[in-house]
């Protein structure tokens, strides 16, 4: 990660860091602590400002969606309590595969459109000042 991040550097700037947890250790209630250090150590890695550049973290499939890890979304709240710099994308409504752990295609694409809204916003809100272009919004399918 490091490594792809270094070589991303050479021709881009990093603006945040996207986190999609799995379902690998859910219940884990040092989980936040356990992201906030790996967040710690990429900022430093990569030379970066914690107060420039959010994690956004995004939800399991919600409880609502038969969700077998849905569970792991209230310790994934309190991510902001230990990043100040960082913000959830919710998964309320987006749509699941009958596993329970995975969203389907259109799911998948729903929660990504909820990142970039989450970005953009915190793009705009760093960038208030400046002369910022508002950007289209993506096209629904």
């Amino acid at each position: 990660l490091v490594y792809l991040a270094k070589k991303a550097q050479e021709k881009g700037v990093i603006k945040g860091i996207l986190l999609h947890q799995g379902e690998s250790n859910t219940g884990d209630e040092e989980w936040p602590e356990k992201v906030k250090a790996f967040y710690e150590n990429l900022i430093k890695d990569l030379n970066l400002n914690a107060e420039e550049v959010p994690l956004i973290a995004g939800e399991m499939v919600s409880e609502e969606q038969g969700g077998k890890c849905a569970s792991m979304n209230t310790i994934l709240a309190r991510l902001p309590e230990v990043i100040p710099n960082a913000h959830i994308v919710s998964s309320k409504g987006c749509e699941a595969v009958d596993d329970g752990l995975h969203f389907s295609a259109a799911g998948y694409r729903e929660l990504g459109e909820r990142y970039g809204e989450k970005m953009l916003s915190l793009l705009k809100e760093v960038n208030k000042n400046d002369n910022w272009k508002k950007v289209r919004p993506l096209k629904k399918n």
